[in-house]
């Protein structure tokens, strides 16, 4: 695949979010049912009607490629091209009023990371990037340079303890607690866009699903940072991604 073909990819894929955060913010103005999957986390009107809506725009444009969603059956698994969706990356929040969910688009083909987008609907904000392309937010070119502050005054994002715990690996959370002093859960796609343009030096996220950090993987490098699969637990990821020093420091204190 050439430049040119995922540039045309990438922007078949902003048409995409575009039509997901319309169908989310028409949502939010008339109002939607909130229920429970059956692992106790929040499932909404919302969250289906925009996975639909993503792959109906999919099917039409591309017809042969496969789907991978959080919510809905995987399509075409054994097509060289998968896009990878979660509709609303946050519905806990999306679900209190809370603007910090979004909407996380990939694609990979033939295994390999192409695109990605994290869509913010409550924040108007939309970070993506594409293999040889960069990461762009808004229209602004995000270029992550390192950081020559002391790493004890170093911003680290983690998700939330709950994911940690849910992996078994509450040790790795209260080791990067006790060795950083500056440690704030700023969870789901918008803890990632904050990595993506530096706001904070790097994020541990642990107990991510496919569709989770499937976009990461592609923006993160494309900014200029470095992200790394810690380790896989089944259908679980654990990854540490943002500025490269510390980067290493974090994947250091993992013990």
């Amino acid at each position: 695949m050439n430049q040119t073909d995922r540039l045309a990819l990438l922007d078949a894929a902003h048409a995409l979010a575009q039509t997901a955060r319309e169908t989310i913010l028409e949502k939010v103005q008339a109002g939607f049912r909130i229920d429970r999957k059956p692992d106790g986390t929040y499932l909404t009107e919302a969250d289906l009607a925009t996975e639909k809506a993503l792959r109906e725009g999919i099917a039409a444009r591309f017809p042969d490629h496969g789907i991978v969603g959080e919510e809905l059956p995987p399509v075409n698994p054994d097509s060289e091209f998968q896009w990878i969706l979660d509709p609303i990356d946050g519905t806990h929040s999306f679900s209190k009023g809370i603007p910090l969910y979004g909407v996380l688009i990939a694609l990979r083909y033939r295994q390999e990371p192409t695109l990605g987008i994290i869509d913010l609907p409550g924040l108007q904000e939309r970070t993506s990037a594409a293999r040889g392309l960069g990461a762009w937010c808004n229209g602004r070119r995000l270029r992550l340079e390192e950081d020559d502050a002391p790493l004890e005054e170093q911003l680290i994002a983690t998700g939330e303890r709950s994911q940690f715990v849910r992996v078994n690996k509450t040790d790795v959370f209260e080791r990067i607690v006790q060795t950083f002093p500056h440690v704030r859960t700023y969870s789901d796609a918008f803890g990632h866009c904050l990595a993506a343009r530096g706001a904070v030096s790097a994020m541990v996220d642990y107990g991510l699903k496919l569709w989770d950090m499937a976009a990461t993987e592609v923006i993160i490098p494309e900014a200029g940072g470095r992200f790394e699969l810690v380790e896989r637990q089944g259908d679980n990821y654990n990854v540490i991604f943002g500025r490269n020093r510390l980067v290493s420091a974090l994947l250091r204190a993992q013990g």
